[in-house]
C-alpha cells in the first residue's frame, strides 16, 4: 500500500539507500545549474537531510553489504524531520494588468479617453466611450435622429445612381502612362507582340459579352479600347515595315 507522496521537485538522479530506508534526490549540473544539492527523505516522507551545493555533478550512497542491514520484525520509527522552508508567494495584484513602469502612477479613469479618436468622439457626443451598434453616451436625441437622417440620404442617393445606371458607380480608371516611342526594330517587334496579346484577351473578353455573360466595367472599357490598340499595331507596322511577326 502507498505510505507518502515526496515531492523531489528539480532532481536529476534519484537513489535508495543500502538499508532501504532513504531515498536520496539531487539536482545536478549541468542538465540544472540552478538549486544543486542534496535531498534525503526517510520512507515515511520526513526529510532528514538536505545541503545546497554551488555545482554538483554526481552523488551516490557508499557502498554496504546488504548483511549489515537485516530484515526487521517491525518498522524503524520515524526520525523527526528538519522544517523546509518554502518560498513565499506573493498575491497576485487585483485589477488590470499593469506594466512594471506605470504600478506607481495612479490608476487611469476608466473613463477617460484613451485615444485621438476616442477624443475626438467624446468631444463630438459630450462625453462617454462609444461602443459599436450601440447610442453614443452623451448623445442627445436631435443629434441621433440627424445621425440617422444623413444615413437614409446617403443610402438614398446611391440607390438613385444603382438604378438610373443599372450597375453601381464606378470610378474612372487612371489615365494611362504614354509608353515612350520604340526607338529601333527589336523594341517594336517587342511592342507589337504586347499589343497584339492584349487584343487576344480582348477578343476572349468580347466573346464572353457575346455569350450573354455580365462583365465588369473595367472589362467593358477594355472592349472599347480594342480600335485603339488596332491601329497603334497598323502604325508600328507602318513604320518599320521589315518588322515580321
Amino acid at each position: 500500500s502507498k505510505i507518502c507522496t515526496i515531492d523531489a521537485h528539480g532532481a536529476s538522479l534519484c537513489a535508495w539507500a543500502p538499508d532501504g530506508r532513504y531515498l536520496m534526490a539531487a539536482t545536478l549540473s549541468p542538465r540544472l545549474r540552478v538549486d544543486n544539492g542534496i535531498r534525503i527523505w526517510h520512507y515515511t516522507g520526513a526529510m532528514v537531510f538536505r545541503q545546497p551545493i554551488d555545482e554538483l555533478f554526481h552523488v551516490e550512497w557508499r557502498p554496504a553489504p546488504a548483511a549489515q542491514f537485516p530484515q526487521r520484525a517491525s518498522l524503524s520509527p520515524v526520525p523527526q524531520g528538519i522544517a523546509v522552508s518554502s518560498p513565499a508567494v506573493s498575491a497576485k495584484p487585483a485589477g488590470a494588468y499593469r506594466p512594471p513602469h506605470a504600478r506607481t502612477r495612479p490608476a487611469a479613469d476608466s473613463s477617460s479617453p484613451r485615444s485621438l479618436s476616442d477624443m475626438a468622439e467624446r468631444k463630438v457626443f459630450g462625453g462617454g466611450r462609444i461602443v459599436p451598434g450601440a447610442a453614443p453616451v452623451g448623445a442627445s436625441p436631435d443629434m441621433l435622429a440627424k445621425a440617422a437622417e444623413k444615413k437614409r440620404t446617403r443610402n438614398r442617393k446611391k440607390a438613385k445612381d444603382v438604378a438610373s445606371t443599372g450597375e453601381a458607380s464606378v470610378p474612372a480608371p487612371a489615365a494611362a502612362v504614354a509608353l515612350a516611342e520604340p526607338e529601333n526594330e527589336v523594341e517594336a517587334l517587342k511592342r507589337v507582340r504586347q499589343l497584339k496579346k492584349k487584343v487576344t484577351q480582348i477578343n476572349a473578353l468580347a466573346a464572353r459579352r457575346d455569350a450573354g455573360e455580365a462583365l465588369e466595367a473595367n472589362q467593358l472599357s477594355k472592349i472599347e479600347s480594342r480600335s485603339q490598340i488596332n491601329a497603334e499595331i497598323a502604325d508600328l507596322l507602318t513604320k518599320f515595315s521589315s518588322i515580321s511577326t
